[in-house]
């Protein structure tokens, strides 16, 4: 037991109690020996021409300070993506309604370049059933006489007037909204109106889907 009391070192630096062996002291990470042990690893320390870390030195300000740059990286990295992440979502989210904006815009002008189309189609076949029939069709006749042959051609003027169709291969039954187009004639044939509700509902005059023949005037 005595031996063992012997044996035990105390550090110059900070009196702390030792085993024997020990280079460094558990404490105050002193260095331990002789003076010419010291000697040598002060020595050890001075020289370093290549900057490198000193294995000697137990706490290393380069190896901390790294440390140190490498935490604040982490963290700048972890704020980035905090911040990254709500900005994406909430780009991606306001692409996607743009995106459904466009699209339901382009279905609107589709629907809109349609019903002109047939209205022009329309109108174009009501001029080639006048041109046989010398009028156009009656009310009663209506639009589907353009591919249908009425029950009964009346005489006109001074000659026997033929219906040539079918001036269309088939009448659109509605418009791209779903409504019927409306053809009226006031005077039984001699002028016509034909237009399309539309996406709002709109009539007569204040339809953008209309086609008149010259000399029609509302009753």
């Amino acid at each position: 037991m005595a031996t063992r009391e012997q044996d035990v070192i105390e550090c110059e630096q900070c009196g702390a109690k030792l085993m024997p062996g020990r280079r460094y002291c558990v404490h105050c990470y002193a260095p331990i020996g002789t003076k010419a042990a010291r000697a040598h690893i002060d020595l050890a320390r001075e020289i370093n021409p290549a900057r490198k870390i000193d294995p000697t030195i137990v706490f290393s300000p380069e190896r901390h300070e790294t440390i140190r740059r490498r935490a604040r990286s982490r963290r700048r990295m972890i704020i980035a993506a905090a911040i990254a992440v709500p900005v994406i979502v909430a780009a991606s989210l306001a692409f996607q309604a743009i995106e459904r904006h466009r699209r339901e815009a382009q279905k609107l002008m589709a629907r809109d370049r349609a019903a002109q189309n047939e209205i022009n189609s329309l109108a174009d076949a009501l001029e080639r059933f006048k041109t046989d029939v010398l009028r156009y069709p009656t009310n009663e006749e209506g639009l589907r006489s353009l591919a249908r042959r009425p029950a009964v051609i009346k005489r006109s003027s001074d000659r026997l007037d033929y219906w040539f169709g079918p001036y269309l291969d088939s009448v659109p039954e509605v418009d791209p909204w779903g409504n019927d187009y409306v053809y009226h004639t006031p005077d039984g044939g001699r002028s016509f109106e034909l237009f399309s509700y539309g996406p709002d509902g709109e009539t007569g005059s204040g339809s953008r889907f209309q086609v008149i023949s010259p000399g029609f005037r509302h009753e």
